[in-house]
């Protein structure tokens, strides 16, 4: 089967969604699809190349296939306008930074929608739109705890740009605790899954404050790879298909700078609990999240139906 997503007005750059799509093209690929990534802007992916024979096309025309994928709303309009059969929306986050609310429901009416996180399916339904769970799939390979000694003590996602990832609280809850923090996208950018995942190794609690997600990766990334959790309770958080309180992870209510900081504090502290709490983690990861392989199987099943 030909499967097309459709990149147009979206393409690709170095970032946490763009990542999830070429990895799920290269999982789709390596289970005998032919897998093309269609933009009409050029790639701007860099990160790591683009493997298992996905091929980029950079053109203001879509390619011929069997099924295309819309990657978000900018690329709904030419997905519906497309001359496939089988015409699919692959939802990993609500772009409310793209558009309004109205017009992000009225796209997912127009496509038969897949979501990779448990409330994105819940508002769907809430609006009367059904959709099918594929989580976007872990590389576990690429993370672990390598058993290094954690010198620093936070780390967080930072981008200046989207306001939703909150970053600008978890510094907040470090001067309250004058405690170090490490920051994502700026004290390391761009790096390999293996650098990465030494850079996780060093800290010893991950705080999770972002506001906007679909399926929240880093928190997941940065469990696998030894570091404890701290979560807000923010129902958009994207973490509430692995956090659970007090089983995998501390959870502070949103904003809430004294109670963060509580939390925060207790898991630095107590290194019994934070072991105990990631190991029930990466045990519920493994068993609900799972693979990529496992969910682009199930992917793969969805849009040959």
């Amino acid at each position: 089967m030909k499967i097309v997503f459709n990149l147009h007005r979206v393409g690709l750059g170095n970032n946490g969604g763009s990542r999830t799509i070429v990895k799920s093209a290269e999982s789709l690929s390596s289970l005998g699809h032919e897998v093309v990534l269609a933009s009409d802007i050029r790639n701007k992916y860099t990160w790591e190349p683009i493997k298992n024979n996905v091929k980029f096309v950079h053109s203001h025309r879509l390619p011929k296939g069997d099924v295309i994928v819309a990657t978000g709303y900018d690329s709904v309009k030419s997905t519906v306008s497309s001359k496939f059969r089988k015409k699919f929306y692959f939802i990993r986050g609500f772009e409310t930074w793209r558009t309004s609310q109205s017009k992000l429901f009225k796209s997912y009416k127009s496509l038969k929608c897949i979501v990779n996180s448990s409330w994105l399916q819940g508002m769907l339904s809430g609006q009367g739109i059904s959709s099918s769970l594929v989580f976007n799939g872990i590389d576990f390979d690429d993370f672990n705890n390598m058993g290094l000694n954690r010198e620093w003590q936070l780390g967080c996602l930072y981008h200046k740009k989207h306001k939703t990832k909150n970053h600008v609280f978890v510094s907040q809850c470090a001067d309250y605790l004058s405690t170090p923090l490490l920051f994502l996208n700026k004290h390391i950018k761009g790096p390999t899954p293996k650098e990465l995942n030494e850079w996780y190794n060093n800290i010893k609690v991950w705080v999770s404050s972002s506001e906007l997600e679909g399926l929240h990766n880093p928190p997941m990334e940065a469990s696998l790879s030894g570091c404890g959790l701290v979560a807000t309770n923010h129902p958009r958080s994207g973490t509430s298909d692995y956090v659970i309180p007090n089983k995998t992870a501390l959870v502070y209510n949103h904003n809430d700078i004294e109670d963060a900081s509580k939390k925060i504090k207790e898991l630095l502290s107590n290194s019994i609990l934070r072991e105990e709490l990631n190991s029930n983690m990466i045990h519920l990861l493994k068993n609900k999240i799972g693979t990529r392989e496992k969910n682009m199987i199930k992917f793969s099943e969805i849009i040959s139906n």
